[in-house]
């Protein structure tokens, strides 16, 4: 039996056939690109979603690639001892590395001396797969290419790299950072090979320059499996019931060891047990069930959370024991309700409380990162575990059973850290109702908007290229639709961005023609707003339509009449931000802005026609209570600036003794920027 047929009937225990075959197909695209099929040592970025099964996906590959020819599986999986003993355990146990008797696989982790790489040599030989787990790191790396550089040059070499997007990329300004060195190293020791990188925040590998050796030349879009839940579940789908607000003075300060534990972490404990009872009451078979503290990359911070959770656990483990009706029972007995609320399965009060014991009795806390003495996490001494940690819990480390995510760090600015930082993505729907996520209201926007900005990703990619553009045009000709006040990925990995706004744009100078306006007015008509309802914004009002339809916005901007020329309205470059915003907005709200029926007057000055299209904001509150935020503000646009806004003007200039009326337009499309590389040749 081949290997992809014996993965397969394993497979077939989790997947259904369509799952499998979307696995397959894209294995065997990923494969086509190769030495066997394709080129010598190209490059294939493999496209997930965060914590959606890239591991099913590597797996895979792994055994596709026995099946072609590869006798030497290379794969980089992990920064850290602890992720990397994550992945090759279960890299090994789906294989049946270790455990089969036919003889196909043999594992050589680290391979370092002159022995390993005979006895690599030797299996190949013998027609065996060798299986290379490597730690990400330069000495490692560089080991490997040393001993795998006497192979034959004929033998094909499959290198799988995971988390591709961090330390394998060139961080130096100067010269070549060690770990991207040694990659280097490694690729020139093989002749024929494949490099497939995984990840699930591409940002920085697709903006790369094309003369970068890891530049990728190809992508393959990873589908999840039935049951994904991702950030699109956690924070729109789903974010009513789901996420929960830390509140500004809850965040953790980069130096400042906790006194006690924030409220706000309490409350999340509480969600945490009591969900966490509800769970296994409803389903034994649920462990383990887990949370998640990420509050500092500070060792010494995370010591302190992790010994002042203990500490409430302890506590409480008294009250619940002796029956004391203290404020930890409250805290419980409010989450329950929330969580029954959100869907949970409910229980009677009785059990309840004597599975609430029992969960205390079993929480079991973990202190992972570096200087703690824990290696691994071993998810079989308890049902309940609490993860506290910075940096080692978040790319690619899974936390299993994961149903309540604290984290208090404050929002990295970075689109790939921030969302890889997010753990909560990618875990069993049916736990959706006893899943939590609390964080700031600065991370949640961000986390948000970064939803908007992984779909538009993907979604314009594979135009891009079924349309006949490559992977490296797409930097320069699309790009990326990023949050405002975001970056893609790290500076000193992506150099030459050119930054295209968002926000509001502006039609300063529309037509003077008479006829021209005749004709917008027309197209006003014709699109309702004439007659639109008024809609009242503090001591204004503004007639005002929704619209859940791209064309009635693109017929109306294509056929809008501007004139010769307006500084800086840019149609062209509008209409496609207005095309990727909208396919993940999905509405757009349109204004007539004038004063009671009648145009605006506004000053005027011919080389870049109206000085100041905008109404500013009420200096203070009317007698009444009624505020004006300004036209750049109306709709909320300061709480909810994802919006599209488009407003129509009526103006006439100041000192026009024929007091013409004049239709401008202005755009709103959302916060943040659109950007590109500068140059990608």
């Amino acid at each position: 039996m081949g290997e992809v047929k014996r993965l397969d009937v394993e497979l077939a225990t989790a997947l259904n056939s369509e799952a499998r075959k979307r696995v397959w197909d894209s294995t065997t695209s990923i494969l086509n690109h190769g030495p066997i099929d394709g080129d010598n040592q190209s490059t294939v970025l493999a496209l997930g979603y965060v914590q959606s099964g890239k591991t099913t996906s590597i797996t895979a590959l792994a055994a596709a690639a026995a099946d072609r020819g590869y006798q030497v599986i290379v794969a980089l999986l992990g920064s850290t001892n602890i992720l990397l003993d994550q992945n090759r355990a279960r890299l090994e146990s789906a294989l049946g590395i270790g455990t089969r008797s036919d003889y196909v696989w043999v594992t050589e982790p680290n391979p370092s001396t002159t022995a390993s790489g005979k006895r690599i040599r030797d299996f190949v030989t013998r027609g065996r797969v060798c299986f290379i787990p490597v730690l990400k790191h330069a000495g490692r790396i560089r080991s490997v290419a040393k001993q795998l550089e006497s192979l034959p040059d004929t033998i094909p070499v499959l290198i799988i790299d995971d988390e591709a997007d961090q330390a394998s990329l060139n961080t130096s300004d100067t010269s070549e950072s060690r770990t991207y060195a040694a990659i280097k190293e490694l690729r020139r020791s093989l002749p024929k090979h494949l490099y497939v990188q995984y990840t699930a925040t591409p940002y920085a590998p697709l903006l790369l320059d094309t003369t970068d050796m890891l530049s990728p030349r190809a992508v393959e879009f990873l589908a999840p499996g039935r049951g994904y839940t991702g950030g699109k579940e956690f924070f729109l789908d789903n974010a009513a019931t789901v996420v929960r607000d830390v509140p500004l003075l809850d965040e953790q300060a980069s130096r400042n060891l906790p006194i006690q534990l924030q409220l706000s972490l309490t409350k999340a404990l509480a969600a945490f047990l009591a969900g966490a009872a509800l769970l296994m009451l409803a389903d034994p078979t649920a462990p383990p069930v887990s949370m998640l503290v990420h509050s500092t990359a500070r060792n010494d911070v995370q010591a302190r959370y992790e010994f002042l959770l203990r500490r409430q656990l302890t506590k409480w483990r008294a009250s619940v024991e002796t029956g004391d009706e203290a404020q930890f029972p409250e805290l419980v007995r409010e989450e329950r309700t929330r969580l029954v609320r959100n869907g949970a399965t409910d229980s009677s009060d009785a059990d309840f409380v004597k599975q609430l014991r029992f969960v205390l009795r079993e929480a079991t806390t973990w202190l992972v990162n570096s200087a703690a003495d824990v290696n691994r996490v071993d998810w079989t001494v308890a049902p309940i575990h609490i993860l506290v940690g910075g940096n080692k819990l978040d790319r690619g480390f899974t936390v299993e059973g994961l149903t309540v995510t604290y984290m208090n760090r404050p929002a990295s600015k970075q689109v790939d850290t921030l969302e890889q930082r997010a753990r909560a993505f990618g875990y069993r729907g049916d736990l959706l109702p006893y899943c939590q996520f609390f964080a700031s209201k600065k991370t949640v926007r961000s986390l948000t908007e970064i939803v908007h900005t992984e779909e538009d990703l993907r979604a314009r990619l594979r135009d891009h290229v079924e349309d006949g553009g490559s992977v490296r045009t797409w930097a320069r000709e699309i790009g990326l639709l990023l949050p405002d006040g975001m970056i893609p990925t790290r500076a000193s990995v992506i150099e030459a961005l050119v930054s295209h706004p968002l926000g509001w744009h502006v039609l300063r100078r529309p037509s003077t023609e008479s006829g021209d306006t005749g004709l917008n007015w027309a197209l006003i008509r014709q699109l309702g707003l004439a007659d639109a309802p008024l809609l009242t914004h503090g001591r204004r009002q503004f007639r005002t339509l929704t619209v859940t339809s791209i064309l009635p916005l693109q017929e109306m901007l294509t056929a809008w009449r501007r004139g010769a020329f307006s500084p800086g309205w840019l149609q062209d470059e509008f209409m496609d931000a207005l095309e990727r915003r909208f396919s993940t907005y999905g509405r757009a709200t349109i204004m007539l802005m004038d004063d009671a029926d009648s145009p605006r007057v506004r000053k005027w000055e011919d080389d870049i026609g109206f000085v100041n299209l905008f109404q500013g904001r009420d200096l203070r509150p009317q007698p009444n209570g009624d505020f004006y935020p300004g036209d750049r503000n109306v709709m909320n646009l300061e709480e909810n600036p994802g919006q599209i806004l488009l407003q129509v003007h009526r103006n006439v200039r100041r000192n026009d003794p024929a007091s013409v009326e004049l239709l401008s337009l202005a755009l709103y499309l959302g916060s943040g920027t659109i950007q590109r590389k500068a140059s990608n040749v």
